[in-house]
């Protein structure tokens, strides 16, 4: 891949950047923290839903912060991955090949069957069932069947089926296992994602604000000067974001609790133009770091990759080129 072309993030020199950059983030971010209070008081003051609405979102996002930050994403990625048991065939759309979630949502639709035995549903209320509704039941058997075979056709039974589960497994099949976790990336990725979507507004807020913060620099630095290397370094970059987010809002709780507990939201508002600088910091770093490279010398109109006539000896004269 290409590099892209890009203007940088700027050509002054670290040391003087940084101060001027720090300058600026400080007021920018004491004018939000004004406008901010400002702003939330009279809401407060005026509306005690919002007051509550309030409460809610910063207990939620401080909940976010400290319950879902890089290494506990990273946690819960493992996590996934490692309990979960991934067949060949894609199952869903959400879970793509996870065996261990085909059956769960299996035993949710059907939650009178306990089991399949040499192909028939093992259902202990079968005689009320089947006396209640007959065409129903059978139905019923008929789509569990289908579904049951369709998990069971896409799953490595030859490496989770053993005979001996008392036993450490061998080498061959560990190594069989670790295989088909890799079909499982994907997976656990949905679910890592699925965790953060699923903390509400606080946690859309806080990663989709970390990911902006971090993408706009990054695709304008001249470091990293490919695409597909910015592409690796934007959630590692984000990660350090969020760590930087839970230190502001953690020492806005520890010397503003006193005054009011809602300081989460607040906090990370005003720390905005902070968090920018902080994710432009390493990348104009890198920039400053790399010479750049030397200008082209200017062609001194002589053609050197044909071989020169020979010079002519003293009182001869070279002839005309084409002959006379």
């Amino acid at each position: 891949m290409s590099a892209i072309k890009s203007t940088g993030i700027s050509e002054e020199k670290f040391g003087p950047w940084l101060r001027r950059e720090l300058r600026r983030s400080l007021r920018l971010g004491l004018l939000l923290l004004i406008a901010g209070t400002g702003l939330v008081w009279g809401l407060t003051a005026t509306s005690p839903r919002a007051a509550a609405g309030w409460t809610d979102f910063n207990y939620r996002l401080s909940a976010a912060a400290l319950d879902e930050h890089p290494v506990a994403l990273l946690r819960t990625f493992a996590t996934r991955l490692r309990e979960s048991e991934y067949g060949w065939r894609p199952l869903s759309l959400a879970t793509p090949f996870n065996v261990t979630a085909a059956q769960e949502a299996l035993r949710r639709d059907y939650p009178e069957v306990t089991g399949v035995f040499d192909g028939v549903p093992q259902v202990p209320r079968a005689g009320r069932l089947r006396a209640a509704n007959p065409a129903l039941h059978e139905q019923r058997m008929a789509a569990y069947l289908r579904h049951h075979d369709r998990i069971q056709s896409g799953r490595f039974t030859s490496l989770y089926d053993r005979d001996d589960l008392f036993s450490a497994p061998d080498a061959n099949v560990r190594l069989g296992l670790f295989a088909t976790k890799l079909f499982g990336l994907v997976d656990a990725l949905f679910h890592t994602i699925g965790t953060i979507l699923g903390s509400g507004a606080a946690g859309v807020f806080l990663f989709g604000t970390v990911l902006a913060l971090t993408a706009a620099p990054l695709w304008r630095s001249r470091r990293p000067a490919r695409t597909w290397l910015k592409l690796l370094a934007w959630p590692t970059l984000a990660s350090t974001l969020v760590w930087a987010a839970i230190i502001v809002m953690a020492t806005a709780a520890a010397v503003l609790g006193g005054l009011t507990p809602n300081t989460s939201a607040l906090a990370l508002l005003s720390a905005l133009p902070l968090l920018s600088m902080l994710a432009k910091l390493p990348l104009h770093l890198a920039e400053t770091l790399v010479n750049p490279a030397p200008a082209p010398r200017k062609w001194d109109g002589i053609e050197r990759r044909k071989p020169r006539p020979p010079e002519p000896k003293p009182g001869e004269t070279t002839p005309p080129l084409g002959g006379a």
